[in-house]
């Protein structure tokens, strides 16, 4: 119901939004489409602002969860126990706890009104459950090909990249896609640290449409430039549908 009623916003007029008997738009109107992609403000530039925020994010997220996950799952060193227990716990403190520490950190860094504090954080291991899905992948991979490289001669390091990662395809798909997901769909953090308007990313964009003069005449223009902005994530999330079941079946997160 949230997303019939989501489409069928973003194909009203202007003289249909406060209509209380008319759920359907009729006429329905395209050019809604058409004002946002073209007309109401730069969209293919904040799309591509988007993207690079989100492929850059889940590479660092992919990257470095597999990375530490290996380490907790397959190493054996002293305080693993309870490093991974602390590391659990941090999923316990919401943005917000960390949202001013974390913007004062990166101004004296002189990052704000850039990328960096969007990206960097996803390249030092900043998301526990993506770490906590992984190791319980790798909890489950055969002993019998890592230590066959390890009398091969190969190291740890190249152990996780040559033998783990390319067995751990359905996990990393699910961690890729939801790590894109949440950076597309990221809202508070760019409005934190972006002050340019030209670096603005979608959904800071699309805000701009409701922060105007004229501020009741622009919903059915965000409920455009929502469907546009979530179609991304559907098709992936469809083209990679029996990676993401497979990875969270095989990690043991099955409800």
């Amino acid at each position: 119901m949230p997303v019939v009623l989501l489409v069928a916003t973003s194909l009203k007029t202007q003289a249909q939004l406060y209509d209380p008997t008319r759920i359907l738009p009729s006429p329905i109107a395209w050019e809604n489409y058409w004002t946002v992609l073209v007309e109401a403000f730069p969209f293919a530039r904040y799309v591509m602002n988007s993207l690079i925020v989100s492929v850059l994010s889940v590479i660092g997220d992919v990257l470095s969860s597999a990375f530490i996950a290996y380490g907790f799952a397959q190493l054996r060193f002293p305080g693993r126990r309870i490093l991974f227990l602390i590391m659990l716990s941090t999923m316990m403190f919401p943005f917000a706890v960390r949202m001013i520490p974390l913007f004062l950190i990166f101004k004296e860094m002189g990052w704000i009104n850039t990328y960096l504090p969007l990206i960097i954080p996803s390249y030092l291991g900043t998301h526990a459950f993506f770490i906590f899905l992984l190791h319980q992948f790798f909890l489950g991979i055969p002993k019998a090909p890592l230590e066959s490289a390890r009398i091969d001669g190969a190291n740890e390091l190249q152990i996780w990249w040559m033998v783990v990662l390319p067995l751990s395809k359905p996990a990393l798909a699910v961690v890729a896609i939801l790590a894109f997901e949440q950076s597309w769909g990221d809202f508070l953090s760019p409005l934190l640290y972006i002050n340019d308007t030209s670096k603005y990313t979608l959904p800071l964009g699309l805000y701009s449409l409701i922060t105007g003069d004229d501020v009741a005449s622009q919903w059915h223009l965000v409920m455009a430039g929502t469907v546009t902005m979530i179609l991304p994530v559907i098709i992936i999330f469809a083209l990679a549908q029996r990676f993401f079941v497979r990875g969270i079946t095989m990690s043991g997160m099955k409800g």
